[in-house]
């Protein structure tokens, strides 16, 4: 339910491909606020062990997946 699940690829791309294509440099903010979801919730989301550590899990993937979209296009954004 964390890397790629059934429910995200019901059409001939997956959601994510999708989100990357119509955000463009935007993308990155996206994964960012993904990965601060997931991270903020996981404590109160479910009442069991795994329900917790799937959404630790999502956030690291969205993390992998920032790491990896400022290692191909990373734009400096920060001003002095």
């Amino acid at each position: 339910m964390v890397v790629t699940p059934p429910h995200y690829n019901a059409t001939s791309i997956e959601a994510i491909t999708y989100i990357e294509d119509s955000l463009g440099s935007g993308y990155g903010f996206f994964l960012e606020g993904n990965v601060k979801k997931y991270l903020h919730r996981w404590r109160h989301k479910s009442e069991d062990q795994a329900g917790r550590v799937q959404d630790l899990e999502k956030a690291a993937w969205f993390l992998a997946k920032l790491i990896k979209d400022v290692k191909e296009h990373d734009i400096p954004t920060c001003h002095d």
